[in-house]
């Protein structure tokens, strides 16, 4: 998926969000939203991916071109979560998320953390970080797959390469 320059401006104004904010939240440099939102130069894929995802687990629903003009609005926020990650019992992390009132675990392989960052991480302290880092982005695939209906009983998720978007990696 992609947005307009337009689009992020009236994201963050639902938002009330500075461009320093945007920027921040989605770990991407203040000049990369502002030349964005002025249409100097389009991110590139990776910031792009980020600031969607940032704009997206702030509870921003991007509308796409229907005849009426591309927008945004607030979505029904249906995912609720804790910051706290704990070790899954292998190399993975697991976070805790709430969604449509039942509880869930979402597993997340130190491979997807390690290829997120290009790097090999060794402790958990550093998944954990990572899993930070990339909150919004985890955050939009854990919903997706819930929505999908892919927990099952168990309650549990497996975050795999295939459930990021295009350009994560």
């Amino acid at each position: 998926m992609s947005i307009s320059a337009a689009q992020s401006r009236a994201a963050r104004a639902l938002l009330d969000w500075t461009q320093d904010q945007l920027a921040e939240n989605a770990q991407v440099a203040r000049a990369t939203v502002a030349d964005f939102e002025r249409n100097a130069r389009v991110p590139m894929r990776q910031n792009l991916v980020a600031i969607i995802a940032t704009f997206e687990a702030a509870g921003v629903e991007f509308i796409a071109e229907n005849g009426g003009g591309a927008g945004v609005r607030f979505r029904k926020v249906e995912l609720e979560y804790s910051n706290a990650v704990t070790p899954d019992g292998g190399d993975g992390v697991c976070l805790s998320v709430r969604y449509r009132g039942t509880d869930y675990r979402a597993l997340i392989s130190r491979e997807v953390l390690d290829d997120l960052d290009r790097t090999n991480y060794r402790t958990f302290s550093d998944r954990a970080l990572s899993v930070q880092n990339h909150l919004p982005l985890l955050l939009r695939a854990i919903e997706e797959k819930l929505a999908r209906g892919e927990a099952g009983r168990a309650k549990r998720l497996l975050i795999e390469h295939a459930d990021l978007p295009e350009g994560a990696f």
